[in-house]
């Protein structure tokens, strides 16, 4: 029997940011366009991810009413800001929308919501523009939603762009809203993972494809895109071409300009920036301490300290190659 469930899918304006730290040739940061799905049965409806600003946020839940749907449920995919400040907002149309999230992406929303964070990082690049009251979910009661009989499951998915992600796959119809751990023709923000935590997320791709979904809603996608399966595979090699530039360069600007020429048309360059600056970072530190021990092997014998560190560069560099 066919579902009578149907989906469809907002995506937000971007809008600038205030930042210091912009690539080489970009004048402005402006957030990656995020992405809300609306699962709606006969009556009733849920939906997945909502947006930051009271703007975005207000012409979402202008979206929502005009569905003539009833919100029964907002569900947060996971903890970052950019997919639940809005939930507010939304439910100043539907007081009685119920706001839910796994036990795990709670405790990543609660520090989200901490000062250094959201006062930090999150008014200081959208000043005056975020509510001045945020919710934080309720958690989820096992593994699923019902709408209208029909069940929607949520599924950990592990370390992907943050920790304890999520998606919300809908069997009935086929549909996968994948959160942030699939992207669509957006550069993918890696500034939170490292190279053993992107095989998790190389392994959340794969659970996701293993479920043969029909669509596959990302958390952040150029507008008017299809929302095809394909886009699975497409996170999977930008992730695996990230690793193996990043494991090949010894600069940010290297690595941002290889990865660049891979992919010039992708949405906002500036997160592809911070996810260079990033690896360098995580890179840097592992020879660091791989100096540290070979200097000790040798009996703490000073004057060898740029031997020490090339070796270790070398050595870091040969195995983060193997890995990918």
């Amino acid at each position: 029997m066919k579902s009578a469930l149907k989906w469809d899918v907002f995506v937000s304006s971007q809008i600038p940011a205030v930042t210091g730290d912009l690539p080489p040739g970009v004048t402005e940061m402006k957030w990656s366009p995020i992405s809300s799905t609306l699962i709606s049965g006969e009556r009733d409806a849920v939906l997945v991810d909502t947006f930051i600003t009271l703007e975005q946020n207000r012409a979402l839940a202008e979206w929502v009413v005009a569905s003539g749907k009833n919100l029964t449920t907002i569900y947060a995919t996971h903890g970052h800001g950019d997919h639940f400040f809005g939930v507010n907002t939304i439910r100043r149309s539907f007081p009685n929308a119920r706001f839910v999230a796994t036990r795990e992406a709670i405790s990543v929303m609660q520090r989200q919501l901490s000062s250094p964070l959201l006062d930090g990082f999150w008014r200081a690049r959208f000043p005056g523009q975020i509510d001045t009251t945020l919710a934080i979910a309720d958690e989820l009661a096992g593994e699923t939603i019902e709408l209208e009989g029909e069940e929607m499951v949520s599924i950990p998915t592990g370390h992907t762009d943050t920790h304890c992600t999520t998606c919300l796959h809908v069997p009935s119809i086929g549909l996968v809203a994948a959160g942030d751990v699939a992207y669509n023709d957006v550069h993918i923000y890696l500034a939170e993972s490292n190279t053993d935590s992107r095989k998790q997320w190389i392994g959340a791709l794969n659970m996701i494809e293993g479920l043969k979904p029909s669509v596959v809603v990302a958390g952040h996608k150029r507008p008017g895109r299809a929302d095809s399966p394909a886009i699975i595979e497409e996170t999977r090699q930008y992730i695996r071409n990230f690793d193996r530039i990043a494991a090949s360069n010894r600069t940010v600007a290297e690595i941002y300009s290889e990865m660049l020429a891979l992919y010039p048309e992708r949405v906002n360059q500036p997160v592809l920036w911070g996810s260079a600056k990033a690896a360098m970072a995580d890179r840097e530190t592992c020879i660091r301490y791989r100096a540290y021990e070979l200097y000790l092997r040798r009996g703490q014998e000073l004057g060898f300290d740029l031997d020490d560190w090339l070796q270790a560069e070398n050595e870091i560099g040969a195995v983060a190659a193997e890995r990918i």
